[in-house]
């Protein structure tokens, strides 16, 4: 078995003084086309896709605050500890797994913050006897945004290896890429780890379109991603090469996160696999606003 990926020089398209590279367009249309996707499962689940899309900040937020403070954290700790400013250069260094937590925090935030403003609609609305809008719930939303994220991470995945940005272990698998690997030449193949998550979200997402022919209970999307995403990188993170990845007890710091990030799409599962599916709920809402209104 041969590496078939010849080495590639990373896309760059000069525009005037500045330049664009190939990973800022695929992470764009990820963030396009995912939160497309995301809010078009709200609406067929008869949420408010608005919602979705005004979350989008938030997450962009998430990825950049929560992803450089998990890199300084976690990989270069001793330097951003001696010089604390760069703690805010946020554009500097990325770790996917911080990334994760800090979108997951400030969605969650935001969507109670919504939920809240909601609650304060409905009591005007009650007062003026006009239909009551419905609640803001988190894990139908979550549900939406984990779905529309499988889009989302295969095009930033892409964009991953149109940089060459991660970079495993010297290999003669058929996916390896040619003169990616540090220190050597480029008639060197070694595993394109941004290449595996792209193809494992793509699947992700074909699979997520198929289960969403019918109703799945609240948080279903959100588990089974956790689920799915926790063992596959935990075995992908063992592939990375030595040179690019810290390690504490053997591990890297995204294999810590990925044994957390599998016990709680277990955990979040097991207690809601007897939840109402929230399309059912929506649907029963609106029968009942027309019934009223008859």
């Amino acid at each position: 078995m041969q590496p078939l990926i010849p080495y590639f020089e990373p896309i760059e398209i000069p525009l005037g003084p500045l330049s664009v590279h190939g990973f800022g367009i695929l992470v764009a249309i990820g963030f396009i086309t995912g939160s497309w996707l995301a809010m078009r499962k709200a609406r067929r689940d008869g949420l408010d896709p608005d919602v979705i899309n005004r979350s989008v900040t938030w997450i962009i937020a998430g990825v950049f605050i929560g992803g450089h403070l998990g890199h300084a954290l976690f990989y270069e700790p001793a330097e951003h500890f001696a010089d604390p400013i760069k703690f805010l250069y946020v554009w500097q260094g990325l770790s996917s797994t911080g990334g994760f937590i800090g979108c997951s925090i400030l969605t969650y935030i935001f969507l109670r913050r919504e939920n809240a403003r909601i609650r304060e609609a409905n009591v005007t609305l009650q007062e003026q006897g006009k239909p009551l809008k419905l609640p803001v719930w988190v894990l139908p939303y979550a549900d939406a945004l984990m779905y529309g994220l499988t889009l989302g991470w295969f095009f930033g995945r892409l964009g991953c290896f149109s940089a060459h940005d991660h970079p495993g272990t010297v290999t003669d698998f058929y996916l390896g890429v040619y003169g990616m690997c540090p220190d050597q030449s480029v008639t060197v193949a070694c595993h394109d780890l941004g290449l595996y998550e792209a193809l494992w979200s793509g699947a992700m997402c074909l699979l997520f379109l198929y289960l969403d022919r019918k109703p799945r209970f609240q948080g279903f999307y959100v588990g089974l991603l956790c689920v799915a995403y926790g063992p596959f990188r935990l075995f992908l993170d063992a592939f990375r090469h030595p040179a690019t990845d810290a390690r504490y007890f053997g591990l890297t710091p995204a294999q810590y996160g990925s044994i957390l990030i599998g016990l709680i799409g277990v955990t979040l599962l097991v207690r809601q696999r007897g939840s109402t599916p929230i399309r059912e709920l929506t649907k029963q809402a609106a029968d009942q606003d027309t019934a009223a209104n008859s």
